[in-house]
Order: C-alpha cells, then sequence, then structure tokens
C-alpha cells in the first residue's frame, strides 16, 4: 500500500509549525512626554512650592524616573534595558565623559551669555534662577547635592533613555538625539536657557548613543550641574554682576567647542560600535507582544512606588498649606527660604538640570 503526497507537502509526522512569534514594536513617545510635562509643571510645581530641596527630590522621581519605568513595564519591556541602564561603559569613557561635561559647561555658558544678549532684559530677570538658592547653607548645598546627583540620574532616564533609545527605532541618530534634545530643553519651561539646553542636550545624547548607555550622559550631566550649583552656592561678590561682552561670550563658545570636538574624538575611539537600537526591546515576558502600553502590565512593586509618590506629594501639599497660613512676618525679618519670590523664576524650583551658567 502506497501513500501519495502532494509536491512539497506536509509528512504525515512531521511536528506542527512553531506558533508566531509575539509583536514587537516600539513603545510610544508623544504620550510618555505629555505625562512627563504635566507631572513636572503641575504637581512637581505644587511639591517644590512647599519644599524646594523636598519638591526637588519629588520632581525627579516622580515626575521623571518613574514615569520612565512605568512606561516601559507597561509596554511589557525590561525596564532596565529599554532606559539604559543595565550596560556599563569602560571606565575611561566615564572618564571622557566627565571632562566633555566640563566643556559642554563652558560651552552651553557661552550660548547662555549670547542669549541673554539678545533677550529682553525683563525676560532674564523673570526667569533668573539664583533665588532658588537663598536660605543657610546646608539649604542651599542640599540643593546642590540633588542637582548633582539625583537629577542627572532621574533626567538622563527619561530623556536619554526612554525617549531617545525609543526614537532610535523609529529615527536614524541624529535626528532621534536632536529631537530628544529639543524636548529636553522645551521639558524645563524657560525660553532664556533654552538654547543652552539644546546644546547639552544633544552633548548627553550623543554620549549616551555612542556607549549604548546612559551612564555616560549621566556623568557629563553631574558635572555641569555640580559646576553649575557651586557658582550659585558660593558667595557672589556684592553689587551687581556685570553684564557678559559678546566678544568674550564668542571666544568662550569657540573655546570650549574646540576642547569639546578633542574629547569627543577620543570617546569615540572607546565606543567605536554603538549597539543596535533593536537591543533595547527586550520583553519582561516573552510570551507576550511587546510595545503597547497596558496598566496589567505594571508589576506591583511599580504600582506601590507611585502609590507612595501620591501620598508624599499629599504630605508636601499639606505641609505648603500650613507654612502659607502662618502669618507673614513683618518686613525685614523675614527669613529666605530658598523658594524662589514671586515673579523671579517661572519654572518653580528648578535650580538644575543642565542648567547652563549665568
Amino acid at each position: 500500500m502506497s501513500l501519495d503526497l502532494e509536491p512539497g507537502g506536509p509528512a504525515p509526522h512531521d511536528p506542527p509549525p512553531p506558533p508566531p512569534e509575539p509583536e514587537r514594536r516600539a513603545p510610544g513617545v508623544a504620550g510618555f512626554f505629555v505625562a512627563v510635562l504635566l507631572l513636572y509643571a503641575l504637581p512637581g510645581a505644587l511639591a517644590q512650592a512647599a519644599s524646594a530641596s523636598l519638591g526637588l527630590a519629588w520632581s525627579e522621581l516622580f515626575a521623571f524616573l518613574l514615569p520612565a519605568a512605568l512606561a516601559a513595564a507597561g509596554a511589557n519591556l525590561r525596564p532596565g534595558r529599554l532606559l539604559g541602564l543595565d550596560r556599563a561603559p569602560p571606565v575611561p569613557a566615564l572618564v571622557l565623559a566627565l571632562l566633555c561635561g566640563v566643556a559642554g559647561f563652558l560651552t552651553a555658558g557661552a550660548v547662555m551669555a549670547l542669549t541673554t544678549l539678545a533677550l529682553p532684559a525683563s525676560w532674564v530677570k523673570a526667569f533668573d534662577l539664583t533665588p532658588l538658592f537663598g536660605g543657610p547653607a546646608w539649604h542651599r548645598a542640599l540643593l546642590g547635592l540633588l542637582a548633582s546627583l539625583l537629577a542627572p540620574v532621574c533626567e538622563e532616564a527619561a530623556f536619554r533613555g526612554y525617549v531617545q533609545r525609543t526614537l532610535l527605532l523609529r529615527l536614524r541618530p541624529a535626528p532621534a538625539i536632536g529631537v530628544t534634545a529639543v524636548l529636553f530643553a522645551a521639558m524645563h519651561l524657560d525660553p532664556v536657557r533654552f538654547p543652552a539646553l539644546v546644546v547639552l542636550g544633544l552633548l548627553f545624547g550623543w554620549l549616551a548613543w555612542r556607549a549604548g548607555s546612559i551612564w555616560p550622559a549621566v556623568a557629563a550631566h553631574a558635572v555641569n550641574n555640580a559646576i553649575a550649583s557651586l557658582a550659585a552656592v558660593l558667595p557672589s561678590r556684592p553689587g551687581p554682576e556685570a553684564p557678559a561682552r559678546p566678544l568674550e561670550a564668542l571666544a568662550l563658545l569657540a573655546g570650549g567647542a574646540l576642547w569639546l570636538a578633542a574629547l569627543a574624538a577620543f570617546y569615540a575611539r572607546l565606543t567605536p560600535a554603538p549597539p543596535a537600537p533593536a537591543e533595547a526591546l527586550a520583553p519582561a515576558d516573552p510570551s507576550l507582544p511587546s510595545g503597547r502600553f497596558a496598566l496589567a502590565k505594571i508589576p506591583f512593586p511599580l504600582r506601590r512606588a507611585a502609590v507612595l509618590g501620591l501620598v508624599l506629594l499629599g504630605l508636601l501639599g499639606v505641609r505648603g498649606a500650613v507654612r502659607s497660613a502662618r502669618p507673614t512676618p513683618a518686613a525685614g525679618t523675614r527669613r529666605a527660604s530658598g523658594i524662589a519670590p514671586r515673579g523671579t523664576a517661572a519654572t518653580p524650583g528648578d535650580p538644575r538640570a543642565g542648567a547652563a551658567p549665568r
């Protein structure tokens, strides 16, 4: 007895075909940025109005870092991989990134000086962040530490981590880095610092892309913020600050850019092959599709962290209400609290985050 089979047909005992691979797609960017912006501008402003230092810590943890982790986990992706936290670059690359942060500080500072010359003096005064570093020495030191240590990690996880690495799945490196830098600068809601923040965002984005990790960007961001915070914390000379001169600013811009270019050339030799963008798409559950956000995919520890953030925000709100209900001290006896007086800073409690020096 013979069994006739059509040419190319399956044999009687062939195993069934494997099930199709779950869909792997890039998570969304627009919704994430809008959520971060609203968290920073609304609850973050409330928290920082209640306490400049505690509010800054709340904003960094619960308006930047936690939303990035929630967005990654809700898309069935490993947060550490998508945010670029799991790859440790070589130590020489981190050292060069620190030096790039110093050169970037000088370059962005020159851009900031030229911007202040081009904009109306009323704008420059309205967005001045110097009053945020008022108050006692311990308060200024605490703000400086938060700006130099906590802010770089949280903001780089959100922007060079989630936003940029997600855009790299859709765009070529140059536009992905550029769009991320513009969003990073726009998030600060500060037109005076916007051009300088774009420059810093481009630097941080390039460092992160070359290494396939956000840690070099964190290092550069941290040293930039440390220098800016130190300049704000140290006592200044009495009297009005002399305005920047265009030729001096242009010379500083040229010198900083040349130094930055030399450092970038050495950094590129240490990071010759950026990893493929698709490596960021590591599913938390390989049996499920990834890319589309769903609350049910968020693990319990991250949900608990979100609840903790709401509780802390409520406590800060109560603290702010209690302080507002206190009698106002008489003129000349009010102590500096570290919170910017009304009309001096449109971005409440934001003394950091790649802020170019003034």
